[in-house]
């Protein structure tokens, strides 16, 4: 458990540079199917950039425990 906050923590602190470095304000349409097939019934709409930026790390990152960490992006426990 506390390898995993470390990890969204520091997923979260890169997603503010990461969101700087792009200027999409919204997941493309092959990162919203991703999401949705990881998360199921997850609300994709109205996302800050660093949300979306955190996204984005995590779907191009390692495939463990992707679902948990879009969960902790979005606000889900």
């Amino acid at each position: 458990m506390k390898r995993f906050l470390i990890t969204a923590a520091l997923i979260l602190a890169a997603a503010g540079s990461a969101s700087a470095m792009t200027s999409a304000q919204d997941l493309s349409g092959p990162e919203k199917a991703a999401v949705r097939a990881l998360v199921p019934g997850a609300n994709v709409s109205n996302l800050t950039t660093a949300q979306v930026g955190a996204i984005g790390l995590i779907l191009s990152g390692d495939d463990s425990g992707r679902g948990a960490q879009i969960r902790s992006v979005l606000g889900w426990n």
